[in-house]
């Protein structure tokens, strides 16, 4: 299509602003022909600014209509013009303008450029609606064909193919009249999807307003909520299974890993996570014999205890969680060397030094066990759910969501980390065809990501493998530079509302476009920069506040 095209109400002079002077890699230059071209002027339904930035222009070239953003303007400061400004002669002032260059027409879309781009004395004008209603209407790169079961790709009656429905009026984009934005969730959440900003800038108001329109939409998502914040919005929920853990909802004691059991109690990074395993260990054997006390160790020989610790081979097995810090002070025991001819073997003895630097363990996990909900957690009730069995029916499920709040069994991190850990890798680890696609939701991820650089937690491995067996994350975070890089590297969009602080603007830098990083400091509450690698660029948006009721107002003082 030729740009005359377009520009038949009105003709297209009248949105003239100048040739392209200069072109590279990065961006190009527009020589407006005098000043008076930037002048305001309303044209029928077509209001022009163009005497500032962040507006679309097209560029008519050899290669064809290009589109670009203005995110520059500026007029060379010299004597002459300072005179010419003065005296009003805008016909001899002739300003400057650096266009971003997005896209290039094809057929009734635009589509990325690639290696293709303007060319010097090229003339540049600004988009009329028509064109600009063809953009938005092309924001999204890919488009997502419907497949059955047997990766076939559907038709409708008419035989034309079908695609993934929209998420509608997902949001308002800004500087624009009236326009709404149109998403397709794989254009969100193909490569995972993460909402960061700083307290109060709105970033929980469009996470609870994507996560309503998914579930409205009949589309699948796993809420994992560490704090009980979305508990009142999900209340009255006919296609949402509520669980709250500790309440209505227990699990296996052999279901959480060493290492996440470090995540509850909060070990260092010296002695203690070897004691923790050794004295789950020793309850575990005590478990397999039906002893309710702890394992004495002292004035046994290394050669008996090894052996009798031999047979708990498997890391499945229950064990009392009450009698954990009894066992945590039989594990800090020293062993003697014995002589050498070996006629006394080596023993078991006290050893007050290991009593008293473990002392911080017994007690953490004393105050933890203190809190009776998590006490529960671990117990085996008829009339409540089972964790796992719930989320391996959810997966197989096409109809419903699951939220769980762990908020009852306690807000530490070192909790809200175990759950997430354990719930992500036990997904992880199913095959592909047993899992139905759906969303995973995690807030306040930074929170729970603390342990991610010592071993490869599941969260990381979702990240990496989930979206091909249908895993795909939405993570909210206030602050990007405490998220693991591994995790930041395979986020594909980004909504990033108002950051401050130089350091995290400097972790999503790789993400945003340096034209939008240098706005994001200027965000008002509930605007944000939407960036993705399946957009044609960043769009500036305000999402609509969903209808549910949401526990995240700031009271006064």
């Amino acid at each position: 299509m030729k740009i005359d095209d377009f520009y038949t109400e009105i003709d297209k002079s009248n949105f003239y602003l100048g040739m392209v002077s200069a072109v590279f890699r990065e961006n190009s230059y527009v020589q407006v022909e005098n000043l008076s071209l930037l002048s305001q002027r309303k044209l029928r339904s077509d209001n022009l600014i163009p005497n500032t930035i962040n507006y679309l222009a097209v560029v008519d070239s050899v290669h064809g209509l290009f589109i670009g953003e203005i995110y520059q303007a500026r007029v060379n400061g010299s004597d002459s013009v300072h005179d010419s400004m003065n005296s009003g002669h805008k016909e001899n002032i002739f300003p400057e303008l650096g266009i971003n260059v997005i896209a290039i027409l094809q057929g009734q879309k635009f589509v990325l450029a690639g290696v293709k781009t303007v060319g010097i004395t090229d003339k540049v004008y600004i988009a009329n609606q028509s064109i600009i209603e063809i953009y938005f209407n092309s924001l999204e790169i890919n488009e997502y064909p419907v497949k059955n079961e047997d990766g076939v790709i559907q038709k409708d009656s008419e035989g034309k193919t079908k695609y993934q429905k929209k998420l509608n009026d997902l949001a308002e984009i800004e500087d624009s009249q009236n326009k709404v934005l149109n998403l397709a969730p794989n254009t969100l959440f193909d490569r995972h999807l993460m909402t960061v900003g700083t307290t109060n800038s709105g970033k929980s108001t469009s996470a609870l307003s994507i996560l309503d329109k998914l579930i409205t939409a009949g589309k699948k998502v796993l809420i994992i909520d560490p704090t009980g914040e979305y508990d009142s919005s999900f209340k009255k929920e006919q296609k949402v299974l509520k669980l709250v853990l500790g309440k209505d909802t227990f699990l296996s004691l052999g279901s959480v890993t060493i290492q996440q059991w470090s995540m509850i109690v909060g070990t260092n990074d010296s002695t203690q996570p070897a004691v923790l395993a050794d004295a789950i260990k020793s309850l575990r054997f005590q478990f397999l014999r039906g002893q309710n006390s702890a394992y004495v160790k002292v004035g046994k020989t290394v050669q008996n205890v090894e052996s009798d610790l031999a047979c708990v081979k498997s890391t499945d097995v229950d064990f009392d969680l009450e009698l954990l810090p009894q066992q945590i002070a039989q594990e800090t025991r020293q062993i003697t060397t014995g002589q050498r001819n070996h006629v006394i073997p080596e023993t078991y003895v006290k050893n007050d030094f290991n009593y008293n630097s473990n002392q911080w363990l017994m007690q953490k996990v004393e105050s933890l066990l203190e809190n009776s909900n998590f006490t529960n957690f671990f117990k085996s009730h008829t009339d409540w759910f089972d964790l796992m069995t719930v989320i391996d029916i959810f997966i197989k499920c096409d109809d419903y969501s699951l939220y769980i709040d762990s908020s009852k069994i306690g807000t530490a991190d070192g909790i809200g980390a175990m759950i997430v850990d354990l719930i992500s890798n036990h997904i992880i680890n199913k095959k592909k065809k047993e899992i139905k696609p759906f969303v995973m939701y995690v807030d306040e991820v930074h929170r729970y990501t603390q342990t991610a650089e010592n071993y490869t937690s599941g969260l990381i491995s979702i990240a990496r493998e989930g979206r091909k067996k249908g895993i795909f994350l939405f993570l909210t975070t206030q602050n990007p530079k405490d998220v693991p890089d591994v995790v930041l590297g395979q986020i594909g969009t980004m909504i990033v509302h108002r950051l401050t602080h130089s350091e995290e603007l400097k972790s999503i830098q790789n993400h945003v476009a340096q034209t939008s990083l240098s706005q994001i400091t200027k965000l008002n509450q509930g605007e944000a920069i939407l960036t993705s690698i399946n957009l044609l660029q960043d769009v500036c948006v305000r999402f609509k506040k969903a209808s549910r009721p949401h526990e995240n107002d700031t009271p006064l003082i």
